[in-house]
């Protein structure tokens, strides 16, 4: 709900424009102005008020609103809407006129026949324009509007004297409309729209003493005096015969008011019901014996109502204040529209025009929902956005790993080219070593020979072959030296001593597992042979002084 309201109610004789709040010590009145109104209908310019009426709620009272009642069982919500909405129809087709209307539940419902009241308020649209062309000539607008009848009982809910189980009719008495709520506690029984006002009783006074509407209001005003107790004792012969001109007049205000209780009781089946106080206000409320006329004919306590004595007024300017404290009972409406904006607790039934209704609705719904829609765009542009840095982060590593996968099949690729080449060379070394490992035993017999061959012997073979011993996979050398020895020489003699020569070398003995004995034969041709099976270690598991010695 609005924390601020203000409220325009447009009477025959004033206009009142209200502005009021919600604060920590309840309602507070902020501005309020009156303003005179012309002979013709909106003649009247709110722009004199000085106050912003934007979104403003205004009061329907007279021909151009229309209260309906309708019984119907306890249904859901949309189920009422839609008749209610057929009967709208319907009643737009009677009148021959574009309506709108709004509706609301009575609190009090018959529960013997278990149906509820519904409260159907009508206006016709070429009326609801009239005001609104009014609001717009003083820059403003229309919020809704409010039937008067119900503002009344709204002000009085917010700022009235409630009494439990108390039956209360508030009238509100204009110029020329009547707008009436019978109240028990809290509870609206009932709700009814007058046509008629003290506007008769000047009709009556005009005609009896043939003088211009004008003059008759004003002898109402100065002379007229309705009490039952002043009958005989006028202030003079001109006020009797003003009294008895206007009397048959007057006597239709309590006659609307006990026809309204008629009907109350007949729409809620409370057979007993009777006023137990009548509050008045509007202008017809200073009637000269108004009050006492009331209390003969209704047998019940009456008096004027005024909600502005539970009502925050400190926040008014000095200006606005005393208007306000001089059309104090003409303004009780107006509170009423005001503090119904500012209480969704209240009694709410607000007549919007369908421009107005549409801008309601697209402000509620259609602008909500294209909040709603844009959220939703916004949220998706994000995770659209977040989803394409996702998928950008994600393409980047992917080529970061084809990059590495990449890599990896390279170094993968030339990891086996190596492979495959180190077992080449490994197949090579191992041919070669089978072929150097002899042939480096060969080198040192080679060199030991040299060294121990004596000058009768020379050598006429030497010959190498590769050999394994059982399971031994350890390389060796067989080598076989042939020499033939010169004629007439010893060659036993000579051969021993080489072979002990030669065995012991230290070419020989380094580097060699073992020296086979080796086997001297003589034949008729004088040929030696000499056979060396030997175990040679390999070059680098010699003694490291060899190495030094390049040996």
């Amino acid at each position: 709900m609005a924390k601020r309201a203000t409220a325009v109610d447009i009477g025959s004789h004033s206009a009142k424009v209200l502005v009021a709040q919600v604060g920590k010590h309840g309602v507070s009145v902020l501005r309020f102005a009156g303003l005179p109104t012309g002979e013709a209908p909106g003649d009247v310019d709110l722009r004199g008020a000085g106050i912003p009426l934007k979104d403003a709620t205004c009061g329907l009272a007279g021909r151009d609103m229309t209260l309906r009642y309708s019984q119907v069982p306890p249904t859901p919500d949309w189920q009422l809407r839609n008749l209610m909405d057929l009967e709208i129809q319907d009643l737009a087709q009677q009148s021959g006129g574009a309506l709108s209307a709004d509706y609301n539940l009575l609190p009090i419902g018959d529960e013997e026949s278990g149906v509820d009241t519904v409260l159907l308020a009508l206006a016709k649209d070429d009326a609801l324009e009239r005001q609104q062309k009014e609001l717009a000539a003083a820059a403003g607008s229309v919020a809704a509007f409010v039937p008067n009848c119900t503002a009344l009982y709204n002000a009085f809910l917010k700022a009235g004297p409630v009494e439990a189980d108390a039956v209360v009719a508030l009238v509100n008495i204009g110029h020329q409309t009547i707008d009436l709520a019978i109240v028990r506690g809290t509870d609206l029984l009932f709700a009814r729209n007058l046509t008629s006002g003290t506007k008769g009783l000047d009709d009556a006074i005009a005609s009896s003493f043939n003088v211009s509407s004008r003059k008759a209001e004003a002898l109402k005003k100065d002379l007229l005096d309705l009490d039952p107790q002043s009958r005989g004792n006028y202030q003079s012969g001109q006020a009797e015969k003003v009294t008895m001109a206007a009397m048959a007049a007057a006597s239709s205000i309590p006659a609307a008011i006990q026809s309204s209780l008629s009907f109350c009781k007949a729409q809620t089946k409370i057979a007993d019901l009777r006023l137990d106080k009548v509050l008045l206000c509007g202008g017809g409320a200073r009637l000269r014996g108004l009050r006492g006329l009331l209390r003969e004919n209704l047998r019940c306590p009456v008096e004027l109502f005024d909600p502005f004595a539970n009502v925050d007024l400190s926040a008014l300017p000095p200006d606005d204040a005393e208007q306000l404290q001089q059309m104090r009972h003409e303004s009780v409406v107006a509170l009423g529209l005001a503090v119904g904006r500012l209480d969704d607790t209240l009694y709410a039934l607000e007549i919007l025009p369908e421009a107005v209704r549409k801008k309601q609705r697209f402000q509620q719904r259609t602008i909500w929902n294209i909040a709603a829609g844009a959220v939703v765009v916004g949220v998706i542009g994000l995770q659209v956005s977040f989803g394409q840095q996702r998928v950008a982060a994600i393409d980047a590593a992917a080529k970061q790993m084809r990059v590495q996968v990449s890599r990896f099949k390279s170094i993968d690729s030339r990891a086996e080219a190596l492979a495959e080449e180190n077992e080449k060379a490994r197949v090579l070394v191992a041919h070669l070593q089978k072929r150097a490992l002899p042939l480096h035993g060969a080198l040192r017999t080679m060199r030991a020979i040299e060294a121990h061959l004596p000058e009768q012997l020379w050598l006429d073979k030497f010959e190498v072959t590769a050999a394994r011993r059982g399971q031994d996979v350890t390389p060796r050398a067989v080598f076989l030296v042939r020499g033939k020895a010169l004629n007439g020489v010893d060659a036993g003699n000579v051969m021993a001593q080489f072979y002990s020569e030669f065995k012991a070398d230290p070419d020989l003995s380094r580097g060699v597992e073992a020296v086979m004995a080796g086997k001297t034969t003589q034949d008729t041709t004088q040929l030696v042979e000499i056979t060396v099976d030997l175990t040679v270690v390999p070059p680098e598991a010699a003694p490291a002084e060899d190495a030094k010695e390049g040996k």
